[in-house]
């Protein structure tokens, strides 16, 4: 079994940058960090506005690592639900094209047919439509995995 911890990370500005300090019991090697507050840049602002002082992480650590973990003040254990609703909002599904050629014939061919037609009444093939589809494995338009697709998986297999 694993435990969901909240962890609050340092910040400290500087003029070439940003410096984070995890708390002393934090162990990289220990934890399947799922999301940073700021992986949102909507959320950078909330952050600035604590005065730029402090951060979130959600990370998951077996039950056996647990303790090192929460010895800290700066950790605490949230529940799935919790962990979820903060994942939700630090997280966003992107997009990436992964056969821009075939996006950008598809796309050719809607814009030709609408040029000639002076409509939309372009017919595609199911492979096409296939590349279009963000949830289709195939080369053309992918999702990134939701928060709570990879919270699920990491509690899986940990």
């Amino acid at each position: 079994m694993a435990k969901i911890l909240k962890i609050k990370i340092k910040r400290t500005q500087t003029v070439g940058g940003t410096h984070y300090d995890y708390p002393p019991e934090y162990d990289s090697q220990k934890i399947q960090v799922l999301a940073y507050e700021t992986f949102n840049p909507d959320n950078i602002q909330a952050v600035v506005d604590r005065g730029n002082k402090d951060e979130y992480l959600i990370g998951i650590v077996k039950d056996a690592d647990a303790p090192q973990f929460l010895a800290s003040v700066d950790v605490e254990e949230v529940d799935y639900d919790a962990a979820l609703n903060l994942g939700n909002r630090w997280t966003k599904r992107a997009l990436k094209i992964t056969g821009p050629e075939e996006v950008a014939r598809i796309c050719q061919k809607i814009a030709d047919k609408a040029n000639v037609n002076r409509k939309m009444s372009t017919v595609l093939t199911a492979d096409e439509l296939g590349a279009l589809d963000a949830d289709n494995p195939e080369p053309g338009i992918m999702k990134s995995k939701s928060f709570q697709e990879r919270l699920d998986r990491t509690l899986a297999v940990l």
